[in-house]
Order: C-alpha cells, then structure tokens, then sequence
C-alpha cells in the first residue's frame, strides 16, 4: 500500500463524528479531489484505489463470516496439551474459547500467550488468558466492521443472532482480504482470466461465466438449464458449484457436458478462488 493510501486511511479512522463510514469516506474522497485541484495520473490511480473500496458498501459481515461449523474452538476445560494440538493442527493464531456450547464464548485466547507454559505447564490458567470477545450483527456493513475489529485486542468478532446463538466468525485479516482483494479485481492488479500456451485458462471464480464461453467458444450456461428451469448463476465459480450440486474441493476436477474440465486450484470451505479450465473432447 503506498503512502498516499495509508495516510487517506489513517485520516479516515481518526474521523471520530457520529457520520457513517461510507459516508465519510467519500467526503475524503471529495475533499482530496478539491484541494489538491488537478490531479495528476499517480494521484488519480492512487485515489481510484481507495475509491473502490465504496464497492463494498452493501457487503455485510454474514457474506465473508466462517459459518459456525467451520469455526475452530476449544471448551475452557482443555488441558494444555489439548490447546496446543488445536492450534497446532490449524493456522489460527487465535480461537475462541467456550463453555457447554459455543453459544456461550467466554474468551478469546491467542496461540503466543501459550509459549510461557510449555516449560511450566504446572501453573497452565486458561482464565488467565482469556480476552473479551466482540460481537456483531450479520448485518453490519463490512468497513463499519472493520473499524470495530481494528479497535479490539483481539481483531476478532463473532458474529450473532437475534436470539444470541453464534452464527460466524470474521477477522480482521478476512475484512482486509475481502477490501484487497476487490481493490485488485477492480484495478485489474491481476487479470481475471489467464490463457495459457496450451490454451487452457485459470480464472478467478469471480469471472463472468460469459466471458469464458467467449474465450472457449462453448456454451457452459445453456446446456445446464432443464425444461424451464432459472439458473441464477452468473460465474464461474458458481457454475462449479452448480456442476458438484455442492461446495467443490481443492483439486476436484468437473467435467462439463460439452468436455470442458474445471479443475479447483483453490478454494475454501466457504467459496471457490481459482479454477483451471480445460477444452477437452466431449464425453
């Protein structure tokens, strides 16, 4: 992130008035614009970046949220041993901690807070651990999300229903994925789709299912469609999903009616990122 971005962003954070986020940050956006007069194409590009954040505006946190069977916990009775092959076994560098159910989060406990009691695991207090967890409506936007986990110790927020059942969970670093990752798809950072030599393509999930038929010459949508049938699905990466009747795996491959293969380069439990596309003969 350059200079120009951190210094718009930290102005925005510092703005304390009761006014929404969206809102002040296209009166930054405005008020940039008016002193600095013309601008020139650096400050433009740059100032494009940030204004593509405002794309995220109808975002909430139950779109990017881990569903609450994904959600990695421990039980507050957890011995040491039992703590560290949970994280261990994941790439959390914190995890909620809860008592009976995981409707009842009594904390939050981060992996480094454990090193002093490997060689002291006689004095091991989980209580002592514990930080205060922040809780969320699904429907709060995701840049008033952000500064909420931004302002908490532990980056961290669950993510509740009306009735207080844990529904999900969001980070920081899966608020600043989702803003990254748009800022790049809408700059063109990286191109949607890819053609290789061998003239197969590796596609965002997010590309337009058109736009591969046009590079394949193939329909994919059509052939799909039964009797009267609605498909509302417009890319790739719920096409794959269409074919699997289900969430597709990493290095699952789906063949197509028409022979083309859609391998899964990467994915997660929540959503397809990447797929090779392969033109084969038709089976």
């Amino acid at each position: 992130m350059t200079s120009k971005i951190r210094n718009f962003l930290s102005k925005l954070f510092k703005k304390k008035n009761d006014a929404p986020l969206i809102d002040k940050l296209e009166d930054l956006i405005e008020s940039d614009i008016d002193a600095n007069g013309g601008m020139n194409a650096e400050d433009t590009s740059e100032l494009a970046l940030v204004s593509n954040v405002l794309g995220l505006k109808d975002l909430t946190a139950e779109d990017i949220m881990v569903p609450r069977a994904d959600i990695v916990a421990a039980k507050i009775d957890s011995t040491l041993d039992e703590f560290i092959e949970i994280f261990s076994s994941n790439s959390y560098s914190q995890i909620p901690v809860y008592k009976d159910t995981l409707d009842n989060v009594v904390g939050i406990v981060r992996v480094r807070d454990f090193l002093p009691y490997v060689r002291n695991p006689q004095s091991f207090n989980i209580e002592s651990l514990l930080k205060e967890a922040i809780y969320v409506v699904p429907s709060v936007r995701l840049l008033e999300l952000l500064v909420e986990i931004r302002e908490s110790v532990n980056h961290m927020a669950l993510v509740v229903d009306e009735f207080g059942g844990v529904d999900g969970l969001v980070t920081l670093q899966d608020v600043v994925s989702e803003i990254v990752g748009e800022i790049q798809q809408n700059q063109s950072i990286f191109p949607q789709v890819a053609t290789k030599q061998d003239g197969s393509l590796i596609a965002d999930a997010k590309t337009p299912i058109g736009e591969c038929e046009d590079l394949l010459g193939v329909e994919l949508l059509r052939p799909l469609v039964k009797d009267d049938d609605e498909i509302n699905v417009e890319t790739i990466g719920g096409l794959t999903m269409l074919l699997a009747g289900r969430m597709p795996t990493r290095g699952e491959t789906l063949v197509h009616p028409s022979g083309v293969e859609f391998d899964i380069i990467e994915a997660d439990p929540r959503r397809v990122k990447r797929v090779l596309i392969r033109r084969t003969q038709a089976k």
